[in-house]
Formats: structure tokens, sequence, C-alpha cells
């Protein structure tokens, strides 16, 4: 089928380095290997906080080093697919741009610090996104319109309509109630009038998680158009026979049980629970070493943290890491963690879970939101309460001092994930859903 893949977060970077960004681009190889042909379009195909990705960018995006990877893995995974693959950068209109500097000027004058720029911007967009689009799909027909969901985003489904074509809703989150709980927001009414309304007027939507599909339906959308649809890995990528000498030597891990953490250093993630679990840890396990890969704002208390209670010898922070080098870190590991701690709402449906489980890893997560569903206790991997350090560390305790528990675990997670939770499998039913929909 001929694809329009719509994102319109300006935060979510189609070869950024976030959950989202990996999201985005594993569900558009997925499509393209199954030789469908994808015309992505986004505001956003770089973050332009990174000084590399933005001089690359200047020369196009075919001088992005991320894009040529992108291309190079995605062609040697499907040599001769006979499909168009292609990304469409849409940027903000310059006049709408004019009028934000105008806001943020007001702002400086009233020397305040609000989000009505952010907010007037996406709901702009939604004016360029649209005649770009439309002109564009004119010229490249498509059988239907796929659109992670974003904020203020309705300009995939005005393209639908116009097209005649079926539109399918990405939801990975509940962005109104989200936005105004970690960022803030001013059109708070107005958000989630427009989200009610986006729900209500896709023909099918994609949640990745049932605590989702209740807060979709609880926006008066009928049950038999929702459909959840969990994370997935790729497993050509994640396999267990990767080498893990290269990373193992690099960190002077060689002789040590290593446990390890993928992800953004962020309070929800738990990095501060695993790091006092790991600190709880007896004097028997001390042959353990904790490697933690990924960046954040937390970064800096962990680091600290470490530093106070002389774990230095014993924990590693990698900082930021290429996703396409994340299998290599995790082969590493002995004992992966999912370290999440207790929330108001955990509608996530992690990505890091899939991607230990597919490298063979017994995990370690909090028992929340749908972690219970994915780690059968006792099975593939161990549960303890969010945010209970003792818990965790016992846990951890178990696995380090049983190798042969943590090898049966990850063969268990190992099968359950390459046959039920691969990006294949959750684009072929996107295709089916579609062609349903077109019928």
């Amino acid at each position: 089928m001929k694809i329009a893949y719509v994102t319109a977060d300006f935060g979510v970077h189609v070869f950024g380095y976030k959950g989202a960004s990996i999201h985005v681009r594993e569900m558009v190889a997925a499509f393209r290997r199954a030789e469908n042909s994808v015309h992505v379009l986004s505001p956003a195909m770089i973050d332009e906080k990174v000084a590399a990705q933005k001089e690359a960018m200047q020369g196009g995006l075919a001088n992005l080093p991320e894009y040529q990877r992108f291309m190079r893995s995605f062609e040697t995974a499907a040599p001769g697919g006979g499909a168009d693959l292609c990304f469409e950068h849409v940027p903000a209109d310059p006049a709408h741009l004019q009028l934000l500097a105008e806001l943020k000027k007001y702002d400086q004058f009233m020397d305040s610090k609000t989000r009505i720029r952010q907010e007037v911007r996406n709901q702009l967009y939604n004016l360029t996104l649209y005649d770009f689009a439309l002109n564009y799909f004119r010229e490249h027909p498509v059988d239907f319109v796929y659109e992670r969901y974003a904020l203020f985003a309705y300009a995939g489904i005005r393209l639908a309509r116009e097209l005649g074509v079926p539109h399918v809703l990405e939801v990975n989150a509940p962005l109104a109630y989200e936005q105004k709980k970690n960022r803030g927001m001013e059109m708070v009414d107005l958000a989630n009038r427009m989200e009610q309304r986006i729900f209500r007027d896709t023909d099918k939507v994609l949640v990745v998680s049932e605590q989702l599909r209740d807060y979709v339906a609880a926006c008066e959308v009928a049950a038999e158009r929702i459909e959840v649809l969990l994370n997935a890995v790729d497993p050509k990528r994640f396999d267990t026979g990767i080498d893990i000498a290269a990373v193992r030597r690099k960190f002077d891990l060689n002789g040590k049980k290593v446990i390890g953490f993928v992800g953004s250093l962020k309070p929800w993630h738990g990095t501060e629970t695993l790091l006092r679990a790991f600190n709880e840890l007896p004097d028997a396990a001390r042959d353990c070493h904790l490697l933690i890969v990924g960046d954040g704002p937390r970064r800096q208390a962990l680091e600290a943290f470490v530093q106070e209670h002389d774990l230095t010898d014993s924990v590693t922070f990698t900082g930021k890491v290429q996703h396409d080098a994340i299998p290599e870190y995790i082969a590493a590991m002995d004992i992966t963690v999912a370290p999440y701690i207790p929330s108001e709402n955990f509608y996530f449906s992690p990505i890091k879970i899939f991607e230990y489980m597919a490298m063979g890893k017994p995990v370690v997560g909090g028992n929340i939101g749908q972690v219970p569903e994915l780690i059968q206790h006792g099975e593939t991997g161990l549960l303890f309460e969010p945010g209970d350090v003792s818990q965790l560390s016992e846990a951890l305790q178990t696995l380090v001092q049983d190798a042969d528990l943590c090898q049966r675990m990850g063969q268990t997670a190992e099968r359950w994930v390459k046959t039920e939770r691969t990006w294949d499998n959750n684009a072929q039913k996107v295709v089916q859903i579609a062609k349903s929909l077109v019928r």
C-alpha cells in the first residue's frame, strides 16, 4: 500500500535519539520492509540543539549521518524492496515564525515565561502542513494516512478527508494531560477539546497500552474504533549473537557481573532507585558493575550519589549512545533493569523492555502499568514494587547469585518477544486495519 506517514510534533525528531524518534523510524522501516510506499512528513527531522545535526542538515537530509545509517541498514535488511521511501521536511511558515518572535518579545516585556508561543505554533502549523501535504499527495497518491498524534494536530485528518482515504491515528500518550502536568499549558480547555475531537474524528485509534485505551474511550470513542498495539522490537538488530567484547573491554567489565539500564535519565525512569538498590547489594555481590546507558537532566545528581557512596569504581555512565549501537551495550549486560517508580498514570509501553528481552536478558521491572503484562514474574524476569529500594536490591541479588536462572529467564523472554512483539507484526496489523477501512 501507499502510506502517508504524518508526524507533526516539533519535539519528535525523526532522526533524533529519544524513544519517540526510535518508534517513528522503526515503524517506517517495518512498513517499507513489507514493500509499502512510505512518505514521511515532519517539521522536525533533526534536533536543532544538536550542533552536528544542525550543521549536516544545512546541506540537505542526505548529508545527515543518522539518515545515511538508517537508509544503509534498511537496504541491507530489504534489498530491492521495490517501493518508495521519502522523507519530506515541512518547516513552519516564516510568517508564523515572525509572529512567534513577537510573542517572545511580549513574554520578555511582561517578564514572564509562558508556553503560548509553542501552542500557537502547533495550531498554525496545521495550515502549513495541510497546504503542503495536499499538493504533495495529489502528485503522490496514497491509500491511507497514518499519523502519530501530536497536540493540536488536526491537519492529518483534514488531509485524509480531502483525499478520500482512511485516517489511522497512533496515540502514544495523553498529550493534553501530559503537557499540563509536566510542562504547563496556557490553552488547557482548547487542548482538551481538540484532543477529544481528534480522537472522535479519526477512523481508527491505535494505542500502545490498555491504560491509553481507557483514556481514549473516556473521550466518547466507541470501543470498536480503538485497538491496542504495544510497542515492539526489530529482532534482526537486537540479536543474541552480537559480540560483547568491545563494550566490555571499553569499560573494563571483563570478569564482572553487569547490571544494566538503557534510557534517558529522567525522574520517572527510576535511576535513583536503581542506584540506591545497587548500593544495598551485599559485599558478596561487589564483583557487580552497574552500566547506565543514556543521558538526561538527572545525570549530575546521580553522579553525585555515586561519588558520595564511593561507587565510582562500580558504576559507569556512558552518556548518550546512538540507538544503532544500543544492541552492543545490552549484549554486554547480564541483568537488565526497568526501575520505574510510582506514577499517577503509567500509560507507557516501554521499548527498552522489548529490546532487553530480544537480547536474551532477564529483566527486573517495576510492577506498574503495562510492565507486569510484559514481564512474567519468575519466568522472564522479576517484578518489584515501584520505588521499593529493598525489593529491587533483593531481586538483583537473586539474579546475581544464579546464572542458570538468568539464562533460563533470558531465553524464555527472547522466544516470547521475537514471536509476539516485532515491528514487522505491528506494521502488518496497521496495513490490515487500513485495508479494512478502505473496504
